[in-house]
């Protein structure tokens, strides 16, 4: 039913301006609204195309592939993000890494990460037996907990591993605002000996995912100590998914985090469990993450169904997360836009809801708009706007996107919209965010 991960790039490979603080913080201006975010990790690794650069610039938050050596058109890392950062300074760039899987006789240039995993016997165990990959893609289960024997130097799997990303993948590409670690789970997909004494444990029992936990804990607080005044973020698309409590341990662990194909996918929470379970999904997390909160709402689906667009779009706007939207056709590459992504509506001046507005259509308040969401099962409705509001123009969908004067809109189920106000509100100062490490 449920299979959030980023992941496939082991297989390929194998596949903000900062201020001066002290060392563990930085401070950075959350930009305007509407916040946007992008997966970029798929497809060709072509960073170095001026028109991709100029198309990622225009994101706040962005998640990119790497590996050691990668050197697009011959351009580093380094230098591409100083590019985009030339046309954005207050974007964000992360790094995608994850820790849960290996492949063994890898010829890649993580055969290094493999072979040490090899050679430590870090593999998860089910009796003698190497456990494969939950993802059936020729890759077996690593034990990255803290229960592994230690190398010579005093480091479990866990250690070792989040120390060569860190020398591998940041220190080459200081720019780097963080990493991102996908699979970042509340409890294993898989039957292994967790504390390698020779127990195999079920995905279902307390003491395996207490295990599991354990690893993650501890990657994120290696990883706020080793890379001080950087942000890091993990897949959290297990935490508080429903019927899922966000584990303790997980609260104020990482400064954001993304919540993949929330929209669009047949495992995605809104289409088995609603809209209603989903926005409790991505309300929990956005509270359990440090500031800034860099939650990336994504959704899946096709360019031109511009109403689902609408819909995902919207619901984000309902709390501070940075949306993304992934074409089906292309996966995680090539940002995607639509006319909504230029409607400059401001800061938020009201919290994010906590109930439905007006005949169960949900509405969020901004200095120059407001943003309106018509859930999926409450039909279609029409809602009084109290006062006079201005619909986009725009090409993408000229029957909704009509520019006219409204006092009032009909969404159709499952919809949403953007409206901007005849006269603008005074708008708030924006507060900068000091990110901290917990």
């Amino acid at each position: 039913m449920f299979h959030r991960s980023i992941r496939k790039i082991s297989a390929a490979v194998a596949a903000a301006t900062a201020l001066t603080l002290p060392a563990g913080a930085f401070a950075w201006t959350p930009p305007p609204f509407p916040h946007l975010g992008g997966i970029e990790t798929g497809g060709q690794a072509n960073y170095n195309s001026t028109t991709y650069q100029a198309a990622l610039a225009k994101l706040s938050i962005m998640v990119l592939k790497y590996w050691p050596g990668l050197n697009p058109g011959g351009e580093s890392m380094n230098t591409i993000i100083k590019q985009i950062k030339a046309r954005n300074p207050n974007a964000l760039v992360f790094f995608y890494t994850n820790a849960d899987e290996g492949y063994l006789g890898s010829k890649t240039t993580l055969a290094p990460l493999y072979n040490k995993v090899n050679s430590m016997h870090w593999w998860l165990k089910n009796g003698s037996s190497l456990v494969p990959s939950f993802y059936g893609d020729g890759g077996y289960t690593i034990n990255n907990t803290p229960y592994t024997q230690k190398d010579s130097s005093g480091n479990d799997s866990i250690d070792w591993i989040a120390k060569w990303y860190v020398s591998n993948y940041y220190t080459p590409n200081p720019a780097l605002d963080g990493l991102f670690i996908d699979n970042v789970f509340a409890k294993p997909r898989v039957t292994g000996d967790w504390y390698n004494n020779g127990v195999a444990l079920s995905p279902s029992t307390t003491t395996a995912s207490t295990a599991v936990q354990a690893g993650y804990e501890r990657w994120f607080s290696l990883m706020h100590t080793l890379m001080p005044g950087k942000a890091q973020l993990g897949n959290a698309g297990s935490w508080a998914m429903p019927g899922a409590t966000t584990p303790p341990g997980y609260v104020n662990m990482s400064n954001g985090a993304v919540l993949e194909a929330l929209i669009g996918k047949s495992y995605s929470t809104e289409q088995w469990a609603g809209w209603s379970a989903m926005m409790k999904e991505y309300n929990a997390v956005m509270s359990a993450t440090l500031a800034p909160k860099l939650v990336i709402f994504n959704e899946w689906g096709s360019p031109t169904d511009y109403r689902s667009f609408r819909y995902g779009f919207a619901s984000c706007l309902m709390n501070n997360g940075y949306y993304s939207f992934t074409s089906t056709s292309t996966g995680y590459y090539g940002v995607v836009w639509f006319d909504e992504y230029n409607a400059k509506l401001g800061s938020a001046v009201s919290s994010a809801p906590t109930k439905a507005w007006q005949n169960g259509v949900w509405r969020r308040d901004f200095t120059n708009g407001i943003a309106l969401v018509n859930p999926k099962g409450n039909g279609a409705r029409t809602v009084s706007l109290g006062g006079t509001f201005i619909k986009l123009k725009g090409g993408q969908a000229p029957t909704v996107n009509t520019g006219q004067a409204v006092t009032s809109v009909t969404l159709q189920d499952r919809d949403g919209i953007i409206l901007m106000r005849k006269t603008p509100l005074v708008q708030p100062a924006t507060p900068t965010v000091t990110v901290g490490t917990g």
